[in-house]
């Protein structure tokens, strides 16, 4: 297993108190219950979901497709080897979601919740993770 080394004045740089690793906590939990209730609807075929995917012409197995990489991907955002990519996933996904509903002509407020909602996710993940910061710290 590979570690990454940081020189101490560096690591005095990245390291972050305990507040900050609370509000990230927060942020991960509120996005993670936001993004596992969308993914619940979209599983379950709620009814909202089915009219909005038949408003956008979308087939009727999609919505169970989207719910299950949503599922998913915040499996990988959770796992701490994994973190880092279920964030990029995530921003992925929500940049899908974001166009989709500008190219069916979709009030422009659904594209700044899910733009939002991967600001929140990444936000939540920088004081949890120290590798991150590494990484986009060191350079």
């Amino acid at each position: 297993m590979s570690s990454i080394t940081v020189t101490t004045a560096a690591a005095r740089t990245l390291t972050t108190g305990q507040p900050a690793r609370i509000v990230g906590r927060v942020l991960t939990g509120l996005g993670t219950a936001f993004l596992a209730f969308d993914s619940i609807t979209h599983l379950f075929r709620e009814s909202h979901v089915v009219a909005a995917n038949e408003q956008m012409g979308g087939p009727t197995w999609f919505p169970v497709l989207c719910g299950a990489v949503m599922a998913a991907i915040l499996v990988l955002y959770h796992l701490p080897r994994t973190a880092v990519l279920g964030a990029v996933l995530i921003v992925g996904y929500l940049g899908g979601a974001c166009a989709a509903n500008l190219l069916t002509g979709q009030p422009l407020v659904n594209c700044v919740y899910a733009i939002l909602m991967a600001v929140i996710m990444w936000a939540g993940l920088w004081p949890r993770d120290a590798r991150l910061r590494t990484m986009l710290g060191s350079r």
